[in-house]
């Protein structure tokens, strides 16, 4: 089997922990093959480039985002890659030393059929500090009973297979939930597993895009659920049929005040929990603070919050939507 790793890195903005999570991939056991970083609109591309080339020479390269968002950037460098695998990795996180070999050798030792891999992951503060660890289900069957509810996989753990992800690119429609969206239309084709390993640290804070976002997001991860399932049930996705679709839907959920502060305060709750396990009595005050500016008041989002709380991503998708392609 073919060996070449190239990882892809996704970036924006000031990204102030990138050098960590570059030199993490120089500390790498097995070395890639390239280091991609995509500008998706860098404040720092120069000194970004300069310290590429100081680690890894002519193995780096900072391409631009050859259109907009995370799904466009990394579907850019997915395109021009020449490796085997493609390893993501975000320019908040820390990869395990051991990260890349452990992966590859999991993947080389699998039968036909598996086409990817994530890890367990750390969860650790803005300043580094080890706050818990995920608990991702490892076998095809856990897999299998929490996919088409529930994220499974950490998304800038993953090494998957460039072909897959030729065949099946990342849809923009879908960014905010790209991760989701791609996973759940690769396993239709192939197995991705996980390491009960915990090979890469996820920085958790307050400012990132997932958490100012978040009732976007889980608009978008509840689509891509229930285009999972009209696919199971007509094989065919609907936005292909309707590529508006995302859109409405999207807007249709952020229409309901309550949908948005039950998402944006459970979100500040599971910060706070994951922050005060790992001790870091900082965080959790500063999360605590924007909790309280969701924190649900009307009768429609406390019965909401509590459903999500108990359901996770299953609690909205027996609702029925106004969108009847998408209904059950």
């Amino acid at each position: 089997m073919n060996n070449s790793i190239e990882v892809i890195i996704p970036a924006r903005g000031s990204t102030p922990w990138i050098n960590l999570s570059l030199e993490s991939i120089f500390n790498q056991s097995l070395d890639p093959t390239r280091i991609t970083v995509i500008d998706d609109g860098l404040y720092n591309a120069i000194s970004v480039g300069k310290l590429g080339k100081k680690l890894f020479a002519q193995r780096f390269q900072l391409i631009k985002n050859a259109g907009h968002g995370i799904s466009a950037a990394l579907n850019t460098a997915i395109q021009q890659s020449s490796a085997y695998w493609i390893a993501r990795m975000d320019a908040d996180d820390v990869a395990d030393p051991q990260r890349l070999k452990k992966q590859l050798d999991f993947l080389n030792a699998q039968a036909d059929g598996v086409i990817g891999c994530g890890t367990q992951a750390r969860f650790i503060n803005g300043d580094g500090r080890r706050l818990g660890r995920s608990r991702l289900p490892t076998t095809w069957e856990e897999i299998l009973n929490q996919i088409y509810h529930r994220t499974s996989f950490i998304h800038p753990s993953l090494m998957v297979r460039k072909d897959a992800l030729i065949y099946t690119p990342y849809r923009s429609c879908m960014d905010g939930a790209e991760d989701v969206d791609l996973i759940l239309r690769l396993v239709e084709n192939g197995k991705i597993l996980n390491l009960d390993e915990a090979l890469l640290d996820y920085r958790l804070y307050d400012t990132q895009e997932s958490f100012r976002a978040r009732a976007k997001h889980t608009a978008v991860q509840e689509l891509a659920f229930r285009l999972a399932r009209a696919r199971q049930r007509t094989s065919v996705d609907p936005l292909t049929v309707a590529p508006e679709l995302a859109g409405n839907f999207i807007s249709w959920r952020l229409s309901d005040p309550a949908y948005v502060k039950t998402r944006c305060f459970l979100t500040a709750a599971r910060y706070m929990a994951t922050h005060i396990g790992g001790c870091d009595l900082k965080g959790f005050l500063k999360l605590s603070l924007t909790g309280l500016k969701w924190f649900p008041t009307s009768p429609s989002s406390i019965r909401l919050s509590w459903r999500v709380a108990r359901h996770a991503g299953a609690a909205l998708l027996n609702q029925t939507t106004p969108f009847a392609e998408l209904n059950r």
